[in-house]
């Protein structure tokens, strides 16, 4: 029997892999898609890395950046079979999606997304703006015109910077 635990931890030793059955551990991301990615773990390539930790996606997706280091947990107890992400030191996008309401963060396209099943904070924002820019009010002379050219302007620039923080 010792000669087989030796001979177990000698091929550790070579494949740098010394903390394997261990339940969770350190590894750099080298392929990510939306629902897995692939890690370097030592000298072992390890594809199918879940970004969820149950089979479907769940409510929250946490996607790591390419090169980034993570933590994974091997949920098959050492055989390296279902291994799922559970921390991650760069991430490129956040989502939380529940019950019809949807927060995203992608630092990729630098936009946030908020929504739910009737509308969007992009859509609320382009309301406001096109009220603003048709607005007209009463006077003793009947209903006024639209608004003048600095405010059309400071209206267009509001469209700008909310159309490059919202998606």
């Amino acid at each position: 029997m010792s000669d087989l635990r030796e001979i177990r931890q000698r091929i550790r030793d070579i494949s740098g892999l010394n903390d394997l059955g261990q339940p969770f551990f350190i590894a750099t991301v080298t392929k990510v898609s939306d629902k897995d990615c692939s890690v370097m773990y030592g000298t072992l390539e390890l594809s199918e890395v879940k970004l969820f930790s149950i089979i479907d996606p769940g409510k929250l997706l946490i996607k790591p950046k390419v090169g980034s280091m993570v933590i994974v947990a091997d949920l098959s107890q050492g055989k390296l079979r279902d291994l799922a992400i559970i921390k991650a030191d760069e991430v490129e996008l956040i989502k939380y999606d529940q019950d019809g309401l949807v927060v995203e963060i992608d630092s990729v396209a630098k936009k946030v997304n908020i929504k739910n099943n009737t509308t969007s904070l992009t859509k609320l924002f382009a309301s406001v703006s096109d009220i603003i820019s048709k607005l007209t009010v009463s006077t003793p002379n009947g209903p006024s015109g639209t608004p003048l050219p600095p405010t059309i302007a400071a209206i267009e620039k509001f469209k700008m910077d909310y159309q490059s923080l919202l998606k």
